[in-house]
């Protein structure tokens, strides 16, 4: 397999191209669904014992947190630091 090349250009335009399909993918939730379905889509035509390809999935689930996991990291690295939290007191009473 060879080594992926993902960028924010790439992403980009499939957000663009699947929003010329459907308008409703400039959410990012459902463009990730699309792409869920795609990739169920593409196994569901492979050739392939069912085990195994629950086994595939389970990979690439793995893999999309991963990903994931990591592009919020690259985010919390670059984010400006949060303000020093300050200390507060309050009384709290539940409604009665």
């Amino acid at each position: 397999m060879s080594e992926l090349q993902l960028s924010t250009k790439l992403v980009g335009d499939i957000q663009a191209l699947l929003q010329e399909h459907d308008p409703a993918s400039a959410d990012p939730g459902v463009t990730s669904q699309y792409l869920c379905a795609i990739v169920g889509f593409l196994l569901g035509q492979q050739d392939m014992p069912v085990d195994q390809k629950a086994e595939v999935l389970d990979q690439l689930a793995a893999f999309m947190k991963h990903v994931a996991d990591d592009v919020e990291g690259q985010k919390q690295q670059t984010a400006p630091a949060a303000p020093p939290q300050q200390e507060a007191f309050g009384i709290w009473k539940p409604k009665t």
